[in-house]
């Protein structure tokens, strides 16, 4: 049966509206529509996980390697008061930690915990650095174990950028008789820039690579092609070292 004309114009009316408002709704989600990004609870660009891996993204947990604890180790200083340095590695290539809380506790013989302290730091790309926590105080209780205990690691993606100080020479007065024992180490910027807020930490190690020692200075500017003395010091002589060695670190 032919459809009449009022029907036939009120096909054509109500095709036209519905495409008006298809048109409207499309202009709506093109322009209220996010991105994907890294956050958004959904796997979607090239994401091999959900806001995870990819070109964009954070690798996912478990293609990032946990901070690696190379040692631990307290150092007498006085009576109930500790040093405490830990040697740790970032083994993540392409990522760095912005911040890393932790805690250092000290045990005794009988495992009590004696002492704990929380703090945190950073670890670069790549980074083997040293955390040293000085004047720990034990209350005359002596320390037999120390850890560090990592609490949270915030990751950011970045690239190992190795710092370019170059350790022309050390001199070592670490005899009972030197005052103070110490360390003086001549350092060279062959950065073709200057550098700023420069931690330094000496270890001592003794023929056998175990550490006898830490100490930390700090550096605000290192101007380009300078040399500058370093100076590390300890409370007591220290017996048996057998090489130094120096980490830089550039705070933030």
């Amino acid at each position: 049966m032919a459809l009449s004309w009022a029907v036939k114009k009120q096909i054509r009316f109500f095709s036209a509206f519905a495409a008006a408002v298809l048109l409207i709704l499309a202009g709506i989600i093109y322009f209220v529509r996010q991105d994907p990004t890294c956050f958004d609870k959904r796997q979607n660009q090239d994401e091999e996980g959900i806001d995870c891996g990819g070109a964009d993204c954070l690798p996912c947990s478990n293609q990032i390697r946990d901070i690696n604890i190379l040692w631990t180790r307290p150092f007498r200083i006085a009576d109930g008061v500790y040093d405490f340095a830990a040697l740790t590695e970032n083994n993540n290539s392409f990522l760095k930690a912005a911040k890393m809380d932790y805690f250092v506790k000290f045990y005794d013989s009988d495992n009590i915990l004696i002492a704990i302290k929380q703090n945190s730091t950073f670890a670069g790309a790549g980074e083997k650095f040293v955390i040293f926590e000085p004047g720990i105080v034990t209350q005359h209780r002596v320390p037999t174990r120390a850890i560090l205990e990592i609490a949270s690691v915030n990751w950011d993606k970045g690239g190992k950028i190795p710092l370019k100080l170059d350790v022309l020479s050390t001199n070592r007065f670490l005899g009972a008789s030197s005052t103070p024992p110490r360390v003086e180490a001549i350092i060279k910027n062959q950065l073709n820039a200057e550098y700023r807020n420069i931690e330094a930490t000496a270890v001592l190690w003794d023929a056998g690579d175990t550490a006898l020692g830490v100490s930390r200075t700090f550096v605000d500017r290192f101007d380009i092609d300078e040399i500058k003395t370093l100076t590390f010091t300890w409370p007591t002589g220290i017996n048996g070292v057998s090489r130094v060695e120096i980490f830089f670190r550039q705070m933030p």
